[in-house]
């Protein structure tokens, strides 16, 4: 399937706030499991997508609306992004 005929649900991001956490130490708010997937789902579109700059763009503004949550969950304290063009993005989103 290509990037195209692939749809991305996407879920309107909360503000920021700390998840609720139960006895075991656990969060048990997933909302940042969701945002976790669509970043992968919105990265793997942008970079598939060759032929249509315009959304291109838009996979790749979307996947930056969501950088902010990610980076305050800490998801980028343990994971980094592989693809080199993909990380030099959120980097330089990251310095503003």
């Amino acid at each position: 399937m290509n990037a195209r005929t692939r749809s991305t649900t996407l879920i309107p991001l909360p503000l920021p706030r700390t998840p609720a956490i139960n006895a075991e130490g656990v969060a048990s708010d997933f909302a940042a499991a969701a945002w976790i997937q669509e970043f992968v789902d919105l990265s793997q579109q942008a970079i598939a997508e060759v032929d249509d700059e315009d959304m291109r763009r838009h996979y790749e503004d979307e996947l930056l609306r969501r950088v902010p949550y990610l980076r305050a969950a800490g998801v980028f304290e343990v994971f980094q992004v592989a693809h080199p063009a993909l990380r030099a993005m959120i980097e330089d989103h990251a310095r503003g």
